[in-house]
């Protein structure tokens, strides 16, 4: 009698832990809900980790590096089963677009759909065997520390968030003609992603947001604006729209360099000028220096200095109320050469 009350304590016990575990839904605001997800991140560790056994001549890496190294005193049976992954993801997963593949998207959506087990279908059978087997040694040595690290970002993120709510999300709403969110987006917060340190997808609708906790450029003040930045990828579209056509219709849809520099892309660069721009004006309302995120990181020294003078004299007149959203576009496709 004793054993089979000891059986049930132990029962209970256990439900009582799992029952205590914290949600992968960690916090929300103004319809962000940010998680910090198990499967999200062993997905995009392994994704990182494959590349960065990669020897140079494999060319640059779509990954940003690991922020730690995954060091740990593995079994020879754990160190199998993590190995196993990593060739699996070297193989089949490491060079597909964490976004513009399909087969990544397809990925993206069953390993976001997972609970405490892989969802049956959505996964190639092999990855699923690889990523379930792999599980149990992220659980061990690498997932807590990375969920704890993810839920403090997601805590000063959301603070800086709610400091600048309702008036940035409403006037990037009002800049774009679109809507702030009625139903909630989606965030997986995850500890590496790409070396962009975030991306954003349409699907699932309406949207999905993938952001790095340890990418030294979505810190601080830079979370709050990482995160409307992303968000607004899924309010700028009809903006996004108007640029494409004007760039059409005036005869300047030129392609030289790489495809971010194409003069289609411009929209991009207005999109990251107007976000960074009024996260900036709102903080020095309160007395705080910001500097946006395009020029900390240097994208228009690096990435877009074609795009530079048209979008700080025209998008910036828009920004500030001083001319409409068609006569700003028209004016920066006309200075594109």
């Amino acid at each position: 009698m004793r054993r089979v009350l000891a059986s049930i304590s132990l029962v209970l016990a256990a439900s009582g832990l799992r029952a205590q575990e914290p949600s992968e839904l960690v916090r929300e605001q103004q319809q962000l809900q940010m998680y910090s997800a198990f499967w999200p991140n062993l997905h995009h560790v392994l994704w990182a980790e494959a590349w960065a056994r990669r020897p140079p001549s494999a060319g640059p890496s779509p990954a940003a590096p690991l922020p730690e190294p995954l060091t740990g005193s593995l079994t020879q049976a754990e160190r199998g089963a993590w190995d196993a992954a990593l060739a699996y993801y070297d193989r089949e997963v490491a060079d597909l677009h964490p976004l513009f593949d399909p087969e990544s998207a397809a990925i993206r959506k069953a390993i976001i759909a997972a609970g405490q087990e892989l969802p049956a279908t959505g996964l190639e059978p092999e990855h699923r065997r690889v990523l379930s087997e792999a599980a149990p040694v992220y659980r061990t040595y690498w997932w807590p520390a990375h969920d704890r690290t993810n839920r403090e970002w997601i805590a000063d993120s959301v603070a800086s968030i709610d400091a600048l709510s309702p008036a940035v999300p409403e006037r990037l709403a009002r800049l774009y003609g679109t809507p702030w969110f009625t139903r909630p987006v989606r965030v997986d917060v995850v500890r590496v992603s790409s070396r962009e340190g975030a991306f954003t997808s349409l699907d699932p609708s309406p949207g999905h947001i993938t952001v790095s906790s340890s990418s030294a450029g979505n810190q601080t003040w830079a979370a709050a604006e990482v995160l409307f930045h992303e968000s607004s990828h899924l309010l700028f579209l009809p903006v996004m729209s108007a640029f494409g056509a004007e760039v059409r219709a005036q005869g300047k849809d030129t392609r030289r360099g790489s495809p971010e520099s194409w003069n289609a892309n411009v929209w991009h660069v207005a999109l990251f000028y107007s976000t960074g721009e009024v996260v900036r004006q709102a903080l020095a309302s309160r007395g705080i220096t910001y500097e946006p995120y395009v020029y900390k990181m240097g994208l228009f020294d690096r990435a877009w200095p074609q795009f530079r003078m048209p979008v700080e004299v025209h998008w910036k007149a828009y920004v500030n109320g001083e001319t409409s959203l068609g006569d700003a576009i028209k004016e920066i496709v006309a200075a594109l050469k």
